[in-house]
């Protein structure tokens, strides 16, 4: 860079020396008035050539159209110019010397001089505004000795060096010649500063497209008689992002934009299908949304399904509550016999409100320490009450009601007894998960000890109280067709003494735990039916109890229980588990005639008391 600059002093310093030898060379020669020797001088001038600029890459002069060559300065009307301030110095000169000029050296530098300010004050550049168009290239021209073409480098500022000595272009390279793009929407400004008076033309090589991206300027100062270069200084304001350019952190890095909150109304329109979404995206939506349904429907159902029993438990709940409380109060004596000496009837206190609400209950039934505490209805079939409540109600849960073919205590008028009483009286009840209605009776099959501790069930018409124990308990294949058949729940009346121990000698051989109690002809028999999964819907549990007589204890044989080594399942269960098999053959204890009955404690005694006296 300094031996550019120092190039630069020499050859200047020659060109001057040069000019002046000629002027007093000419001056002195010839006294001819100075008028007519002014091409003579100018001749006398050594030319100023051009020197090639070695960073600078070769181009053509754009080709310019008829009314662009027009409009370009014309370089011999400068040359004109030049001519006539040095025909009036040199006049001045001979009118002050005799049509002379002195040779001295200081005559000769200023009129140099002088005439080096007049050529500098008529061609200097100004400062000006350079507008530049977004939509259309325009060349920047600046006046200086030669062409020059200056170049601001966006990444960073450098210094670009002008030869004033030589004209020369000046071009800056990032990588090679490239547009330079200004980021202002408003003009920018070029200001040159000169230490020396000159003439700077810039000729851009080709068109330069100017684009503005900023709503504000970008200034680009160029130093070129000190030896500085073009910086360019880039400011980014805040309107910045409103037109696209990106706001920019204080560590330098691209600020995050901050999310536009959307409306509920459109958050929810983005689950639909919109008219620009792709395919994919549609039927990930629709798939999306009817996930959603499948949801909302399968909540509903569970939702009202817990609602329901909540709803059936609190209804039940207080209809029982008041039966119990009526019962408990003191009722007058009731006559028990009429004068034809049948059995006479009394409602009970209970029943009352339960008949108020509906005329189709026949009873209560409660095991004592289980959920069944609930009323019997009896309808017209057995498929009125599955999904039907007490008070009309619609419900999954039902309500527990006898078999239409059933008669239990139905009293006349008088209060004697219309017809007798079924011999096997069948009452059916939902299996819930809750434990209501039936639901707590599979217990006794998952239970070892649940018999035990409830083997008495209290079965109460509108007109008696009575209870039951257990006896049998077992699970049956209501498809069942092959030997193994049992449809306890069609045997409602014998017709004799032998089918009756046919019927309760099935139920022992079928029963999960064997026990102690005895059961007579003429043994009223009760039936209880809820659904079981073991074999699916097909399944059913059995609970079968015969009346307690008068004075027996409820309690009798029904502690003395074990597991029944040999039970006799449905045809299905040994399909299923072809490792188990039932044994015919195997020691099996009959109800009926020869069976011996239970010894009681007086027995006992007296067996004792023989075998003592023999001995």
């Amino acid at each position: 860079m300094s031996e550019n600059f120092n190039g630069s002093a020499d050859s200047e310093a020659k060109r001057r020396a040069d000019r002046i030898k000629a002027i007093k060379a000419s001056l002195s020669q010839n006294s001819m008035p100075a008028e007519e020797r002014v091409p003579e001088i100018l001749n006398a001038v050594p030319e100023r050539k051009k020197t090639p600029d070695v960073t600078a890459p070769e181009t053509k002069a754009p080709e310019m159209s008829v009314d662009e060559l027009i409009k370009a300065p014309q370089p011999d009307k400068a040359r004109s110019s030049i001519d006539d301030d040095i025909a009036a110095l040199i006049a001045k000169c001979s009118a002050g010397g005799s049509g002379k000029v002195s040779s001295g050296s200081s005559t000769a530098e200023s009129i140099l001089l002088e005439l080096d300010n007049k050529t500098s004050g008529s061609t200097s550049v100004k400062p000006r505004e350079v507008v530049s168009h977004a939509a259309e290239p325009r060349e920047v021209v600046s006046h200086a000795a030669e062409p020059r073409e200056v170049i601001s480098h966006a990444a960073e500022p450098r210094e670009v060096v002008s030869r004033a000595a030589e004209p020369r272009e000046v071009v800056s390279h990032a990588a090679e010649p490239r547009e330079v793009i200004s980021h202002a929407a408003e003009p920018r400004e070029v200001i040159s500063h000169a230490a020396e008076p000159r003439e700077v033309v810039s000729h851009a090589a080709e068109p330069r497209e100017v684009v503005s991206h900023a709503a504000e300027p970008r200034e680009v100062i160029s130093h070129a008689a000190d030896g500085s270069g073009t910086k360019v200084f880039d400011r980014i304001p805040e309107s910045a992002a409103k037109t696209g350019a990106p706001e920019m952190s204080a560590d330098g890095k691209p600020a995050k934009k901050k999310k536009k909150k959307r409306t509920f109304k459109q958050f929810m329109l983005g689950f639909l299908p919109q008219r620009g979404d792709s395919i994919p995206e549609r039927i990930r939506k629709i798939v999306f949304l009817g996930a959603i349904a499948v949801i909302i429907v399968c909540g509903y159902i569970v939702a009202d399904y817990y609602i329901d029993l909540w709803r059936s438990k609190r209804e039940n709940d207080k209809n029982m509550n008041d039966y119990w409380s009526d019962m408990n109060e003191p009722t007058e004596p009731r006559p028990t016999q009429g004068p034809d000496e049948r059995k006479v009837y009394t409602l009970l206190n209970g029943a009352k409100a339960l008949l108020e609400q509906n005329s189709e209950v026949v009873g209560v039934i409660r095991i004592d320490g289980t959920k069944v505490d609930n009323p019997v209805l009896q309808a017209d079939d057995n498929e009125k009450y599955i999904n039907q409540k007490l008070s009309g109600r619609e419900s999954r849960a039902g309500e527990l009601f006898l078999d239409y073919r059933n008669h239990f205590d139905e009293v006349d008028e008088e209060g004697h007894l219309a017809c007798e009483n079924s011999d096997n009286l069948v009452i059916y009840g939902h299996d819930m998960n809750d434990d209501e209605m039936f639901g707590c009776l599979k217990y006794y099959v998952r239970n070892y000890d649940y018999y035990g501790e409830h083997p008495v069930i209290e079965l109460n018409s509108n007109y008696e109280q009575y209870k039951y124990k257990i006896f049998s308990f077992f699970i049956l294949d209501v498809d069942d067709d092959t030997e193994t058949k049992f449809d306890c729940w069609n045997k409602l009346n014998f017709d004799s003494e032998a089918e009756y121990y046919d019927f309760v000698n099935e139920a022992k051989r079928r029963t999960l735990r064997t026990n102690k109690v005895d059961v007579k002809y003429g043994d009223p028999l009760l039936t209880l039916s809820t659904c079981n999964g073991l074999f699916g819907d097909r399944g059913r549990l059995i609970i079968l109890a015969r009346r307690v007589r008068d004075g027996e204890d409820p309690l009798e044989g029904t502690q003395e229980n074990e597991l029944n080594p040999n039970p006799k399942y449905p045809s299905l269960y040994y399909d299923i588990r072809t490792y188990e098999k039932y044994d015919p053959d195997a020691p099996f204890e009959p109800y009926g005639p020869g069976t011996p009955e239970p010894e009681t404690e007086a027995d006992t005694e007296t067996e004792n008391t023989e075998e003592a006296q023999e001995k």
